[in-house]
């Protein structure tokens, strides 16, 4: 019974175990870190603190995300700058230097952290000298790698939400602005892996959506239906992953040409609107001037006079299905087919 009492204990305090603040402490003084603090639970929509707001507390998420937000450019709205996960602290630079939250912290959705009010935490810096020497040797790395770029790198280990609360292009984004390497995991309802995504300092190097590759699965994975959760995790390359298909444009890029295409294929989509559709060709070879096209639509007319349907060439083709739809609609524009 007491070592079942005590295994379950070093479960609770784990995470603070991984924490870079309080990795140096032994279980005993972890159990007084516990103590001390209090654990709270967030539903999705709340917010920890806002700018401006005075440093009361120290934060360590236990299980969830925290999206951190700052006001973007002239616009004044504020935008995510970095997602912290399980066993990342918040606050506790704030709750030294005495200044006032330079960032809004909020909820994605739900999150369990362990929160210690400023005086405990004061506290305990006094009665756990290695507490002390672990914040210093932590602010001590952050300045030697240039705290305000790397901090978010150093922290975000790994992260994992539900599509439902996070915006794609943002988690995207926040992770290439912070020059992060790992792989990036999308999953549909039932937990099949829809898309992986390779970040190498920032750079997406790589991408796989189904049987799609490179630019193409990037685009795929913001034109696919069903998107449920997401994973991060810091690590080497997939085994997937093939040279032949490495991504050579920003991120920013990718993503701009992504919303087009996005918006683009939703228009097409309400003039095609059943997937199943069989469209005949209307002669016995293919016409075609666009240059840019060419490739495409040679394996398109291919796939036609097969009597496939739209969604049978999607699920083949080697590009995303926007190209694909967009080269359809110009074949019927123009007679080719029916």
């Amino acid at each position: 019974m007491g070592d079942t009492g005590t295994n379950s204990l070093d479960e609770e305090i784990s995470f603070l175990k991984e924490s870079e603040i309080f990795s140096r402490l032994s279980t005993k003084e972890l159990k007084i870190i516990m103590q001390r603090g209090r654990m709270e639970t967030y539903s999705p929509g709340s917010v920890l603190f806002n700018i401006g707001d005075p440093a009361d507390a120290v934060y360590v998420v236990k299980a969830g995300v925290v999206e951190i937000c700052r006001e973007s450019g002239d616009s004044g709205k504020m935008a995510a700058v970095a997602y912290l996960g399980e066993s990342d602290p918040i606050g506790e630079v704030a709750i030294i230097t005495g200044s006032p939250r330079a960032s809004m912290a909020r909820v994605p959705e739900k999150v369990e952290i362990l929160k210690i009010d400023e005086a405990d935490f004061i506290n305990l810096l006094s009665q756990l000298p290695k507490l002390s020497l672990g914040l210093l040797a932590v602010f001590a790395k952050r300045l030697d790698r240039k705290f305000k770029k790397e901090r978010v790198t150093a922290c975000s280990r790994q992260l994992s939400g539900r599509l439902k609360y996070f915006d794609l292009p943002t988690i995207v984004q926040t992770l290439a602005n912070s020059s992060l390497t790992g792989i990036l995991t999308v999953t549909d309802t039932s937990g099949r892996v829809l898309a992986m995504l390779y970040f190498k300092g920032g750079h997406i190097l790589y991408a796989k959506s189904g049987h799609l590759k490179g630019k193409q699965a990037f685009y795929q994975l913001f034109q696919s239906a069903r998107q449920d959760s997401f994973t991060f995790k810091g690590g080497l390359p997939p085994k997937e992953f093939d040279g032949d298909a490495q991504i050579a444009m920003t991120p920013l890029g990718l993503l701009l040409d992504s919303v087009r295409y996005q918006d683009e294929l939703d228009e097409l989509k309400t003039c095609y609107p059943n997937p199943h559709r069989v469209f005949q060709p209307q002669s016995e070879a293919l016409t075609w001037d666009d240059e840019e096209t060419q490739t495409l639509a040679e394996e398109i007319w291919v796939h036609l006079k097969l009597g496939e349907s739209i969604a049978e060439m999607v699920s083949k083709i080697p590009t995303c299905e926007h190209h694909i739809y967009k080269v359809l609609s110009v074949m019927d524009v123009e007679g080719l087919v029916a």
